[in-house]
């Protein structure tokens, strides 16, 4: 009866030491599987593609070509960048407005449009050094008398919503009246249309419009403030940064950055 007993009593301590390791296991599988958690860049890696986003309506650095075809400046920087790193550069062409919510909420890896790095922005997201220089102009039609957005008395003055130059604007006195518009293709427009005294766009942009739109319009004044322009990735996203950083620098010291912005500008414009 003894031997009974300490017989059950041995393969009860067995179940329970089995039934341990098998928990122990299963947490260690658990905590394994979190602290390999995939990160933007394993999934770039690993699918070969990068997807970048832009609004597809800022010319010459992002538009769609009388082909139907998306490219520019932006296009031609994110196909060096991808090559660099040995994967396909995607596009994915959105609304401005919404742009930084869906880098965000994933709906794409980084934001290759042409976007300012501003502090409100650096809390929301993270940039890479700039990969160029721009800033906002004021533009008005060719026989306009104006001198300056400061020169302006109460009048209406079109933008692209959710920029810088939008920001700008809304603390200007002077202005009676802001248009604003998806893209700068219909802020152009209207501006060659009389439907407005002037508007407010990047100077490269602005600069090529006449000839890409055939809108005659001229910069006013000087240009009003200064930008840097980066690409955009999640605040987590710290190695895809990285990365993305040693591959802008390799197409800079290899020349190719220099190629592709003298194919669209004529000039080095991250030397200006």
């Amino acid at each position: 009866m003894r031997k009974k007993k300490i017989a059950l009593k041995r393969k009860t301590i067995l179940k329970r030491m089995t039934l341990g390791l098998l928990v122990s296991m299963m947490l260690l599988t658990l905590f394994g599987c979190q602290s390999k958690t995939e990160t933007t860049y394993d999934k770039v890696a690993s699918s070969k593609e990068m997807t970048f986003a832009m609004t597809g309506a800022y010319p010459p650095f992002n538009f769609i070509d009388s082909d139907g075809n998306l490219t520019g400046f932006d296009i031609d920087i994110a196909n060096a960048l991808a090559e660099q790193l040995g994967v396909k550069a995607v596009p994915i062409t959105t609304a401005w407005d919404g742009i930084l919510g869906g880098l965000t909420s994933k709906r794409f890896d980084t934001i290759i449009g042409s976007m300012a790095i501003t502090e409100a922005r650096l809390e929301k997201v993270n940039f890479t050094s700039p990969y160029y220089y721009d800033g906002a102009q004021f533009f008005v039609p060719t026989d306009s008398n104006i001198e300056n957005l400061d020169a302006l008395q109460e009048g209406i003055v079109g933008v692209v919503t959710g920029t810088t130059f939008h920001d700008m604007l809304k603390e200007k006195e002077n202005i009676a009246d802001i248009m604003q518009f998806e893209s700068d293709v219909d802020n152009f427009m209207a501006l060659g249309q009389g439907r407005m005294d002037g508007l407010v766009t990047g100077k490269f942009v602005g600069l090529q419009a006449p000839e890409k739109y055939d809108v005659d319009i001229k910069p006013a004044g000087t240009m009003l403030y200064a930008e840097e322009i980066g690409i955009a990735v999640r605040k987590d996203d710290t190695v895809l940064l990285e990365k993305l950083n040693a591959a802008l620098a390799t197409i800079i010291e290899n020349g190719t950055y220099q190629e592709i912005s003298e194919k669209w500008f004529g000039v080095n414009i991250l030397e200006q």
